[in-house]
């Protein structure tokens, strides 16, 4: 019943984000795929049936055109579920200066900077390929003026850094220090940031980083590959982070969406969120992509 709840409400909001005739056929290609979904316990085999795109997508006024292999799990967790930004939870604004660490084919580059005209972002991804297809969305999008793509880690090596350290799309990319990003691109201020990379979290975002302590929004996936989930949580409300959601993945890792009082959205009747919700497919039972 889980499994069913979570395809209707995916194939809903893919109906609002992409389009009736997306939505019927994705739900044709999870009837068709629906004994491989179960074993695997994600959605993921009828997502690669609806191929490398162009799907146009919409949020809340915000449009892009996205492709890439794969693409289509990148757009319902990040277009469809909203996992970084929760119903405007966390505040992308006019000019925002935001980072994307992490940033896979540029599914939440592209969301940030459909928002408004002037944000810029700054992404970072060691993938050769991966980094092709976020400089191609924004040729697609003409919004190579306002993004960096830097292909690179960022921090200290984790056991998956190294475990991929022998695949040619990832053997040369260069490691990066904190500082050594912040002085590359003056970066003197950060009103969001999107973290997802493996585990490095934990080295990166340590006490008296200077990329946190400039951070007024952060969406964060924690890993425990790097360490305690529970205690990293913990650490970001010692530097002044409330915490408004908290999603597993049903690995043990989660999402974490994280404010400073000051970055507060002025919403009349605005109402928090639960400061712990472990929801969004993790539990025993449930499909967590």
């Amino acid at each position: 019943m889980n499994y069913l709840r979570t395809i209707a409400r995916d194939a809903k909001g893919i109906a609002v984000t992409c389009g009736w005739g997306v939505s019927l056929r994705w739900l044709w290609f999870i009837l068709l795929t629906f004994s491989e979904c179960l074993r695997v316990r994600n959605l993921q085999p009828a997502d690669r049936r609806m191929g490398r795109g162009p799907f146009t997508v919409v949020r809340e006024g915000a449009r892009a055109r996205l492709a890439g292999q794969q693409v289509f799990s990148g757009i319902r967790e990040i277009w469809v579920r909203d996992v970084y930004v929760k119903n405007n939870y966390l505040d992308i604004p006019p000019g925002a200066m935001v980072i994307d660490l992490g940033a896979n084919m540029g599914n939440f580059t592209s969301l940030a900077l459909a928002q408004h005209g002037d944000v810029r972002v700054i992404a970072v991804e060691p993938s050769l390929s991966l980094s092709n297809s976020i400089r191609e969305s924004l040729r697609v999008n003409r919004w190579s003026n306002r993004a960096s793509v830097k292909r690179a880690f960022l921090g200290t090596k984790t056991e998956v850094q190294v475990r991929v350290a022998t695949d040619p799309d990832y053997c040369d990319a260069e490691y990066v220090s904190e500082s050594a990003f912040l002085e590359e691109f003056n970066i003197k201020r950060v009103d969001f940031l999107k973290c997802d990379i493996e585990g490095s979290e934990f080295f990166l975002l340590e006490p008296g980083s200077k990329l946190l302590s400039m951070t007024k929004n952060l969406a964060i996936e924690i890993h425990p590959t790097g360490g305690s989930v529970q205690n990293f949580l913990s650490f970001l409300r010692t530097v002044g982070f409330e915490i408004g959601s908290i999603v597993e993945d049903g690995t043990g890792a989660c999402i974490a969406l994280c404010r400073r009082p000051s970055a507060r959205m002025a919403v009349a009747g605005e109402q928090p969120l639960d400061d712990l919700r472990w929801a969004g497919g993790a539990g025993k039972g449930q499909m967590t992509h």
